[in-house]
């Protein structure tokens, strides 16, 4: 276990590419209003999305939550506590909520009327006042109602999801424990036998009813407590490599089956509405919630699979994307929106616009994230590890 997983690192930097082609296309989707709207939706590009909202944010947190496993074997609870403040914290507070994030809320609330004036007047302002992110007001329907960092709220939640299991996957790795797990593992290394670690996914995606924890939107497309089910299996997978094993050879299977589901309910939405989804009346919520949690299980698992199979090797290229994921993440859709702002409003077709968003957004990322990988001031603000001066 001490090798490094080169194809989660790949992975890593995989869904991150996605997840920002996945947000430059938001202004076009026709299920939603974004930040930044286009007047006219694009039906290509909606379906491209739907395609990718099951899975992208539960592949988030099934790497997250193999990391955890790798630095929680290497430190103690209080030690992987306050690594994890320093490197999500540190960055969703700093560089996030009070640099990044104010220019996108900015652009949002300019794009929709609810502000009129400079950014200066705005920050200074209303952004602290009116529009930030946070809601004080604990209601029992707060995570419905408050969006915690806009599209922060992963770094946000990542770290809690780490403070509330740490304890736990300390007393999973128990030697008792352990062999527990093992047992399972082989399993689970059957065929078809990695669907058993599917089991607790769709159970808590059922009772995890809305309004109360947000779906289909708000959180990335599901619920909080199913993303604190994708992260405690992922750390489960982590524990034994038969788990490993599994997923590559299940792999053939678990993808196509996603990408099935992934089809199923979009016509399923199509013919039953959205309140399908989110009205927990039997029996359509709970066939959707099964459907919709089974879609995420298999697209995650059998990406990890081929990921595993085909991605484990080592690149430079690796070694320098990798490091900079998080801070990639904080900037993305704050240059998609200030992007998007101005692009939706020219007469062009909307592929257009959206390519432009595209190659414009990317190349700005970029020279942002060469002095924050530079400065070890900046590094530590955005949760990379501190360079020597030598290097």
């Amino acid at each position: 276990m001490s090798e490094r997983w080169h194809w989660l690192d790949w992975l890593r930097v995989l869904a991150m590419g996605t997840i920002f082609i996945y947000h430059s296309g938001m202004p076009f989707v026709t299920y939603d209003t974004w930040h930044v709207v286009n007047p006219q939706p694009d039906l290509m590009i909606t379906l491209l999305n739907l395609m990718v909202i099951g899975w992208i944010m539960p592949l988030f947190f099934v790497i997250s939550g193999i990391g955890a496993f790798f630095a929680l074997a290497k430190r103690s609870s209080l030690a992987f506590c306050k690594d994890r403040f320093k490197r999500l914290v540190i960055p969703f507070l700093v560089p996030g909520l009070l640099v990044i994030l104010p220019v996108h809320v900015y652009y949002d609330e300019i794009f929709h009327g609810s502000f009129a004036g400079g950014f200066a007047s705005f920050y200074l302002g209303p952004y602290f006042t009116e529009f930030f992110p946070f809601d004080f007001d604990f209601s029992p329907t707060y995570l419905a109602d408050s969006n915690q960092g806009v599209y922060l709220w992963y770094i946000f939640w990542l770290f809690v999801f780490s403070l509330v299991t740490v304890h736990f996957f300390k007393w999973l790795m128990k030697e008792g424990n352990r062999s527990r797990i093992s047992k399972l593992a082989t399993v689970c290394n059957r065929r078809g036998g990695i669907f058993l670690l599917a089991i607790p996914v769709i159970i808590v995606n059922i009772i995890a009813v809305p309004p109360f924890f947000v779906f289909p939107t708000g959180y990335g497309g599901s619920k909080l407590p199913t993303y604190l089910a994708f992260f405690v299996a992922a750390y489960v997978l982590a524990s034994d490599l038969q788990f490993g094993q599994s997923v590559e050879k299940n792999r053939r299977v678990t993808l196509p089956l996603g990408i099935v589901t992934s089809v199923f309910l979009i016509i399923f939405v199509t013919i039953f509405g959205e309140e399908a989804l989110t009205i927990p009346l039997w029996p359509n919520y709970v066939a959707s919630s099964i459907v919709w949690a089974l879609m995420g299980w298999c697209w995650v698992t059998g990406i990890l699979g081929y990921g595993r199979k085909l991605l484990s090797f080592n690149h430079r290229f690796l070694e320098i994307s990798n490091e900079l994921v998080l801070p990639f993440y904080i900037l993305h859709q704050t240059a998609i929106v200030a992007i998007a702002f101005y692009v939706v409003g020219w007469n062009l077709m909307a592929i257009e616009k959206y390519l432009l968003i595209l190659l414009a957004s990317f190349p700005i990322i970029v020279a942002l994230l060469y002095p924050i990988s530079r400065i070890n001031l900046l590094r530590f603000l955005f949760g990379m590890r501190m360079k020597n001066r030598s290097s």
